[in-house]
């Protein structure tokens, strides 16, 4: 039965693109910590959306359509930094750029705080981050 379980839990070991939101749904012992209010600068640029932190992945979700979507699970990440992008919505600023590694393919997300002079994307992310690599 514990193995049936961990087959299952999927949400920090895979990255995921546009699911239909009851497979984006938190399971059961994951906390959400924050939501931010991000635009996906790399992937969909000048899209702005939710980006959730939880204890096990990052959610993107778009406010356009919640069919625009993303899971990062913590187990892809390779590398969490901060850097200078150009951003459609925001224009040269620093954004959250996360990398990531997943059935052998390579991933880079870059996510804009819409929130004005607020450093909460980058001290959140990056501890939450911190936190889960502690529990590997």
């Amino acid at each position: 039965k514990q193995g049936e379980e961990l087959e299952g839990i999927w949400q920090d070991r895979e990255i995921k693109f546009d699911q239909p939101p009851s497979v984006l749904a938190m399971r059961k012992g994951e906390i959400a910590f924050t939501y931010i209010t991000v635009e996906d600068t790399k992937g969909n640029n000048g899209d702005r959306g939710i980006l959730t932190v939880t204890n096990l992945r990052l959610l993107w979700t778009s406010s356009k359509n919640s069919r625009t979507n993303l899971s990062i699970g913590f187990s892809c990440v390779t590398n969490v930094a901060i850097r200078l992008v150009t951003s459609k919505l925001k224009g040269s600023t620093q954004a959250l750029c996360v990398m990531t590694r997943f059935n052998g393919a390579r991933f880079e997300f870059i996510f804009t705080s819409l929130v004005k002079n607020s450093p909460r994307l980058f001290v959140s992310v990056q501890a939450v981050f911190r936190s889960y690599e502690t529990t590997k």
